[in-house]
């Protein structure tokens, strides 16, 4: 019995003192009472010419010395601190010497990761980026059309600056930026130059020399402007790609979904010309996901319906299954908006809020519920039965609910129900209408899933 206990107290003793990188602790064989050393992270990163200090955890042990596998890739010194001498990886181990025993020794392994500062081109696989959003690619270069497309990165250093390209008619191309815990899309905004010449922009500046995170929305629509990155660079460098959310959300939508003036002050709506009125990050779809933590991909054009459009034959039957749901390409590329890849981004929940213009434009009941059932049917092949899809309405018209609720309980089998969300108060929603329906969707979610 004492026997099991000293055993019993041992294995208490590493994993308390391991913290939960539980991959780095080195078990003892039975009746030994080694010790333990750990290191703090699995997986650190540096850039080339930059140093970092490992944090190494002892229990019952000292004497720690550290080797490299590949030191021409990043150094190690007798203190642990490493140097970043070119890219690539290297694995580092920790030796200690068992306090119980000095003829034992005990080591663990971290990865490092020397990583770049800049991608001088970019071709939408690098694997520090996490890219946001349906996007294409185009010589040496990111297109991100959508609505809240962009891309996501870690970093260290204290700026961060983007070469972007960009077009558009009437609309100024608009992208926000979010830096580590802010979570106002309203906050950091940058006009682009729409001239379809690349310049390069200051993100963000003179933050405190550390790590940090990034993240860039686009926040004007298709319908009205198009954007390219073409080379992301700070004065530190890199960090791992940010891990994937656990649930992710896609949704569909028209002027509701994309933000169309959603940010005039006023209830009068102002001419469709009038600039700096939008942002498709104050959204009641954007802040649900927000609240809920997870990923979503818009797809949204101002006046689309689901068989009909206001003053425009460009329809959602038609087209939701290109890369970017607009018939216009400001930037000119010869690739015509390709074809989906539907395996790029399985969502968990999709979100469909189309039938206002519908209902404006061409209502036609048999019709609408015809083309919303084949529209449902077609995601449920593509993302799996398990997909759950909400049928959303009531912002600016309920006429349609009724059908959507037909629609819904054609289905015996599959998890398909009706949202109706507040009305807005004055034509399309402003802020505080799209704030008061994110709570609505987001409760609704958080009880789906």
């Amino acid at each position: 019995m004492k026997k099991i206990l000293i055993l019993l107290l041992c294995a208490a003793l590493l994993l308390s003192g391991c913290g939960e990188k539980g991959t780095n602790n080195v078990i003892p064989p039975s009746g030994q009472e080694q010790g333990s050393v750990v290191f703090a992270q699995d997986k650190y990163a540096v850039g080339v010419g930059k140093e970092i200090q490992l944090e190494v955890r002892c229990e019952d042990a000292g004497n720690v010395t550290y080797t490299s596998s590949s030191p021409e890739i990043a150094s190690v010194s007798a203190d642990g601190k490493v140097r970043g001498l070119a890219l690539g990886k290297a694995e580092i181990t920790a030796i200690a010497v068992s306090t119980a025993d000095a003829s034992k020794q005990i080591s663990a392994k971290c990865s490092v990761f020397v990583n770049p500062s800049e991608y001088e081109t970019l071709d939408g696989e690098e694997p520090l980026v996490k890219w946001l959003g349906r996007t294409f690619v185009y010589e040496n270069a990111v297109n991100c059309y959508n609505t809240a497309s962009g891309f996501e990165m870690d970093f260290y250093g204290t700026e961060f600056r983007a070469g972007i390209v960009a077009g558009g008619v009437s609309k100024t191309p608009r992208i926000c930026v979010l830096i580590d815990d802010e979570t106002s899309p309203e906050e950091r905004i940058i006009d682009l130059a729409k001239d379809k010449t690349e310049n390069e922009y200051v993100l963000v500046e003179d933050l405190p020399e550390g790590q940090h995170k990034i993240r860039v929305y686009k926040i004007t629509e298709a319908y009205t402007t198009s954007l390219a990155f073409t080379s992301l660079k700070t004065d530190g460098y890199f960090l791992n790609r940010p891990a994937d959310k656990a649930l992710k959300i896609e949704v569909y939508g028209d002027s509701i979904t994309a933000g169309h003036k959603n940010m005039r002050t006023t209830d009068e709506e102002p001419a469709d010309s009038t600039d700096n009125i939008q942002n498709g990050c104050v959204t009641y779809a954007w802040l649900s996901a927000q609240d809920l933590n997870a990923e979503i991909n818009f797809m949204a054009r101002t006046g689309i319906g689901v068989y009909s459009a206001w003053g425009s034959p460009y329809v959602l039957k038609n087209n939701w299954k290109s890369t970017y749901l607009s018939e216009y390409d400001f930037l000119h590329t010869p690739l015509q908006n390709p074809e989906w890849d539907f395996t790029a981004y399985v969502p968990d929940i999709v979100l469909i809020n189309i039938g206002t213009n519908d209902y404006w434009y061409q209502w036609n009941a048999e019709l609408y519920k015809s083309e919303l059932k084949k529209f449902t049917d077609e995601l449920f092949t593509l993302y799996g039965d398990d997909t759950k899809i909400v049928l959303l309405g009531g912002m600016m018209i309920t006429g349609n609910i009724s059908a959507m609720r037909e629609v819904a309980d054609m289905y015996e089998d599959k998890d398909v129900s009706v949202l109706q969300l507040p009305t807005s108060e004055a034509s399309h929603p402003r802020k505080a209408d799209n704030v008061k329906a994110a709570q609505v969707l987001t409760d609704y979610l958080k009880e789906l899933i």
